[in-house]
């Protein structure tokens, strides 16, 4: 993780996963926004913010994750059973965590040896009503080599780790 750690983002522009700005996603890369309810009230909402500055969505996927909090700045690895066999490493940089008033969580950018390249905010709202929900969104594209081969396999792995992402949260909920 050392040489990662001194590595630059695997893209640029950077910081447009968080409002999903169309000037700050990189041309060629796939947006994608998921959300999902997963209660109300105040004390849920706090809980549940709590949960993803844990690194709870990626630990309930089956993520294996090499800090316990989420810290702006911190190089991450992620460690993906692929087909819940092969272990695959993902390294990444949280680059900001979000606390206002209507949304918490963090935003992370790809570092290189990720299988991707782009950004990932993982958020979780409250709305007038008092609504909680889940959201996961930003911005990728495969990374160049091996990865950009199997380009159809990897959008579909993050497919079905982005729903685990949603189904943790709901988990953790009740």
């Amino acid at each position: 993780m050392d040489a990662v750690a001194q590595s630059e983002l695997s893209y640029a522009p950077h910081g447009g996963s968080l409002n999903l700005e169309p000037a700050r996603v990189p041309a060629g890369f796939r947006v994608f926004r998921h959300e999902a309810a997963i209660g109300s009230g105040a004390e849920h909402w706090a809980s549940a913010a709590a949960e993803v500055l844990e690194w709870g969505l990626q630990r309930g996927a089956g993520i294996r994750v090499s800090t316990p909090r989420v810290v702006v700045g911190d190089d991450v690895t992620l460690t993906i059973p692929l087909l819940g066999v092969v272990p695959v490493k993902a390294y990444a940089r949280v680059l900001a965590v979000v606390h206002e008033p209507t949304r918490r969580g963090f935003v992370y950018g790809t570092l290189p040896g990720h299988p991707e390249r782009g950004e990932e905010a993982f958020l979780v709202t409250i709305d007038d009503d008092g609504g909680v929900r889940v959201v996961v969104q930003g911005f990728s594209r495969p990374a160049p080599g091996v990865w950009m081969l199997g380009a159809p396999a990897l959008r579909l792995v993050q497919a079905i780790y982005t729903r685990r992402y949603l189904r943790a949260l709901v988990r953790a909920a009740h």
